[in-house]
């Protein structure tokens, strides 16, 4: 037993449980939550929620919450699933879901992925449905384990108490539900094969025999245990930070590994700021926590390392703007890290304000290309009069927005206090994407679109005793590049 992989909230994590190291393998799909895969097969089947969790408190955010899917390495599903937990690979080729903001169990088939077939254990049809968060009607269904012709499904109940389901498989009938005692917010199940129920007492830290009061190992420390993996030996158990959830995604990440004889701690393995640990299974060994099947490709997963990926995209970046450099000669930058594309344009993102302003205190006109994202907050601005001394204040920006299908254009001012929109001023219709053209002088500006003339403003309708001064480009969820001037 060498190797575990590990899903946290925002990492696939590949631990060598030897050397100690940690190989971070990908953080481009989160949330990630379920890891399996089919026998002899060299691709993991990953769960993700594609949100962040600790938004989901009421019926606005759950309607909105179906933005799961599940992946078989680079191919992916519809999104379909609702803040998906667990999964499990079967053995007539389906996926086993936990899909648990719909409180149900749904099994999916990559090989006719426009049908499912799903269950519950309860008529809720929702995992939260209330206004009041602390009225809670669903089950929490987070973990699956199938032995033969029976899956088990693990309740986590919420205040309510766990319970354990025993399903028939592959019919998906419900033959038993079993309340377990006193015992809430549990995760993962594990049937040994002597028949002994193991899970995860996540709240207290430990792990527990559910047919025994006492738990089976304690971890004497405030954490959370969630995630769960076995071999003929050892036991691994995930460990996360008691955590608000909106901090669940730079948590410290943990794992125990527990002598199966004794039920006592044989080492700790600190895996770092990785986020909470929804997940973990062991890969060259059979996994009795799983479905006991050896993963077929190690030397594929060996092979992947995202720290050498980002190696290398930072200095393909870095290249790529050493070369594009000089199309920007003229800007100067004042606030903001853009992305820089390789054809020279400089992308920023929603909620990443960017200002550049001409080198040149005697240009009186520039051009720019740009594409506004259809998002909410996303503009671009032609600046003019710019006086914050590299704060995003004392300028007039005339402005271009997304509305709907179209762009619409407004001029606000900041007069070193606050930011106002001029009023009586708006043009409606105009492209998402084009090139503008800005030319300046001391008493006008003038605003031209894909070489058509959209609106003239004097230096009085501005507030500025000029408008030749402080020129330059204000974007955000947009992508700019200088253009040659055609005035």
């Amino acid at each position: 037993m060498r190797y575990a992989v590990v899903a946290t909230t925002g990492w696939l994590l590949l631990v060598d449980l030897q050397t100690r190291q940690v190989q971070p393998l990908e953080c481009k799909r989160p949330e990630y939550y379920g890891i399996s895969w089919f026998r002899n097969s060299s691709a993991l089947v990953l769960s993700h929620s594609g949100l962040n969790n600790a938004e989901l408190l009421d019926v606005s955010s759950y309607a909105q919450s179906e933005r799961g899917w599940l992946s078989m390495g680079e191919r992916n599903s519809r999104h379909f699933l609702s803040q998906p937990h667990q999964l499990l690979c079967a053995p007539d080729g389906r996926v086993i879901a936990t899909n648990t903001g719909r409180n149900v169990i749904t099994v999916f088939d990559f090989k006719t992925p426009n049908t499912f077939q799903e269950s519950g254990i309860s008529a809720a049809r929702w995992d939260r449905l209330a206004l009041d968060p602390d009225q809670i009607g669903g089950d929490h269904l987070n973990s699956v384990f199938l032995q033969q012709d029976r899956l088990y499904v693990l309740a986590h109940g919420h205040t309510k108490g766990s319970r354990l389901a025993t399903l028939s498989y592959p019919s998906l009938e419900l033959l038993q539900l079993e309340p377990l005692s006193a015992k809430t917010g549990l995760h993962n199940i594990w049937v040994t094969h002597e028949g002994q129920r193991i899970s995860c007492h996540s709240e207290n830290g430990s792990l527990i025999d559910l047919d025994v009061h006492a738990p089976l190992w304690d971890s004497g420390t405030a954490m959370y245990t969630r995630g769960l993996a076995a071999s003929a030996d050892y036991v691994l158990v995930g460990e996360s930070q008691k955590t608000g959830r909106d901090l669940r995604h730079s948590s410290v990440s943990g794992l125990w590994l527990l002598d199966r004889q004794t039920w006592r701690a044989a080492d700790y393995f600190c895996l770092g700021p990785f986020g909470a640990v929804n997940e973990v299974r062991l890969l060259d060994v059979a996994d009795d926590a799983h479905h006991g099947f050896p993963f077929c490709d190690m030397p594929s997963l060996l092979a992947r390392d995202h720290r050498f990926d980002m190696t290398k995209q930072r200095l393909q970046s870095a290249a790529t703007a050493a070369v594009v450099n000089t199309i920007w000669s003229a800007y100067e930058p004042v606030f903001g890290s853009p992305a820089v594309l390789e054809d020279g344009q400089k992308k920023a993102a929603l909620h990443q304000l960017c200002l550049i302003v001409m080198k040149a205190a005697d240009t009186t006109r520039f051009a720019f290309s740009y594409v506004l994202e259809s998002a909410s907050g996303a503009h671009v601005s032609a600046i003019l009069g710019y006086a914050g001394q590299g704060g995003d204040t004392n300028m007039v920006a005339i402005l271009l927005q997304p509305d709907g299908q179209a762009a619409t254009l407004s001029v606000w001012r900041h007069d070193g206090l606050e930011w106002r929109c001029l009023p009586h001023i708006s043009v409606r219709n105009l492209p998402l994407s084009g090139s503008a053209q800005l030319a300046a002088s001391v008493l006008k500006a003038s605003l031209r679109i894909n070489d058509s003339k959209i609106i003239t403003l004097s230096s009085n309708d501005l507030g500025l005793s000029r408008c030749d001064r402080g020129l330059g480009i204000r974007w955000m969820g947009a992508t700019v590049m200088p253009t040659e001037t055609a005035l």
